[in-house]
C-alpha cells in the first residue's frame, strides 16, 4: 500500500545546500606580470647577446703579423719590383742611381699590446759600381682603431760606400723594458792604402710614430801607408806640429796617412726600467804600430734630446763628415 503520509518533495541533493563561491587566488593575478617581465629579459638578453657579437664582429683579432707576405709588400711598395735574377729589389732614387736593395734583418716581437710589432731593415749599394749605399729601417704594428691592419714608419739613409750592410752588421736589442732598437754598422768608401776607411755604429729606434736616430760612434778606422809605420808616424808628427804652430808650409796639405787599425767594441747594459740603457764603448787594436792603451767611455740617454750623449773621441772625424 502507498504510504499514507508521503514526505513532502525534496529538492535534488545537489541543489539542496548551495556551494560556496571560491575565492580568487592572488598568484593569478601575478601571472601576466611574470610573463610580462620574462618576455622583457628573454628580449634583453638577445639584444645583448646580439650588441656583444657584432662588437666581436667589429673588433679584430690579436694582429698576428705574416713576416714573408709583409716585408714582400712594404719592400715592393718602397723600392719597386723584385728581381728574380738578381734576388734584390731594384730601387732608382730621385738622382737615377739604382740600388740593389735586400732584406739584412727582420725580428717579429709577438708582446705587443696589440699584437705582433714587425722589425726590418733592408739595405743595398749601387748597382753600377758607384760609391753609393744605402739602408732603410721599418717598424710596422697595429693599426688605431683597431681594424686588423697595420701601420708603418720608416727612415732611410744613404751613404757614401760601395758597400751595403750586411746581416752580420746589424743587431737587433732591447734598449729598454719598452723599445727595441738597431745598431747599424756601415763601412764608409774608401782605400786604406790612400786614407783611413771609417766604419761607424748608428744606434736608430723609434720614437712616437716615427724612426730617430739615437746616435753615432766610431767602430773601425784601418790605414795602411805605403812607408814603414815609424816613417808614417814622422810624416804625420811634422804635419801636425806644423799645423799646431799655423806654418803655411802644411797649410792646406793633405794629413799624412800613418798606421791605424784600431776597434771600438760596445756592450748594453742590462735593460732596467724604460729609460735606455747606457753604452759601454772599449777601443783596442793598433795606432802607428803600436798596440793602443786600453780606454772606455759610457754613452747615457738623454730623455729629453731622445739621443746619447757622444763624446768628440768617437764622433767621425769633421773633415771626413764634410764639415768645415
Amino acid at each position: 500500500m502507498p504510504d499514507p503520509n508521503p514526505p513532502a518533495h525534496a529538492a535534488p541533493a545537489a541543489a539542496a545546500v548551495a556551494a560556496p563561491a571560491r575565492p580568487r587566488r592572488r598568484w593569478l593575478r601575478l601571472v601576466p606580470g611574470v610573463l610580462a617581465a620574462l618576455g622583457l629579459l628573454t628580449i634583453a638578453v638577445l639584444a645583448l647577446g646580439y650588441y656583444l657579437q657584432a662588437k666581436e664582429a667589429r673588433a679584430p683579432k690579436r694582429v698576428v703579423i705574416d713576416e714573408a707576405a709583409v716585408i714582400g709588400t712594404v719592400m715592393g711598395e718602397t723600392y719597386g719590383k723584385y728581381s728574380k735574377a738578381k734576388q734584390g729589389w731594384l730601387y732608382t732614387a730621385a738622382d737615377h742611381v739604382t740600388y740593389l736593395m735586400r732584406v739584412v734583418q727582420q725580428a717579429r716581437i709577438p708582446d705587443g699590446v696589440d699584437g705582433d710589432d714587425l722589425y726590418f731593415v733592408a739595405s743595398g749599394a749601387s748597382v753600377s759600381g758607384s760609391e753609393d749605399a744605402m739602408y732603410g729601417v721599418f717598424w710596422l704594428r697595429p693599426n688605431r682603431p683597431y681594424d686588423g691592419t697595420l701601420r708603418q714608419s720608416s727612415m732611410q739613409t744613404r751613404y757614401w760606400s760601395k758597400l751595403a750592410v750586411r746581416p752580420d752588421q746589424v743587431r737587433f736589442e732591447a734598449l729598454s723594458e719598452t723599445l727595441w732598437g738597431w745598431v747599424i754598422k756601415r763601412q764608409l768608401s774608401g782605400d786604406p792604402a790612400e786614407g783611413p776607411v771609417t766604419t761607424l755604429n748608428t744606434v736608430i729606434a723609434p720614437h712616437d710614430d716615427r724612426i730617430a736616430e739615437l746616435g753615432e760612434f766610431l767602430a773601425a778606422r784601418e790605414a795602411n801607408p805605403a812607408e814603414s809605420c815609424d816613417d808614417a808616424k814622422a810624416a804625420w808628427d811634422s804635419w801636425h806640429h806644423g799645423v799646431a804652430a799655423g806654418s803655411h808650409a802644411v797649410k792646406g796639405a793633405d794629413e799624412p796617412l800613418r798606421c791605424d787599425k784600431r776597434r771600438w767594441t760596445y756592450r748594453t747594459a742590462t735593460v732596467d726600467g724604460t729609460v735606455p740603457v747606457p753604452i759601454t764603448v772599449t777601443v783596442g787594436g793598433m795606432l802607428d804600430g803600436q798596440g793602443v792603451e786600453p780606454r772606455s767611455w759610457t754613452l747615457r740617454f738623454d730623455p729629453k734630446s731622445f739621443t746619447y750623449d757622444i763624446p768628440d773621441d768617437l764622433k767621425l772625424p769633421r773633415s771626413e763628415a764634410g764639415e768645415e
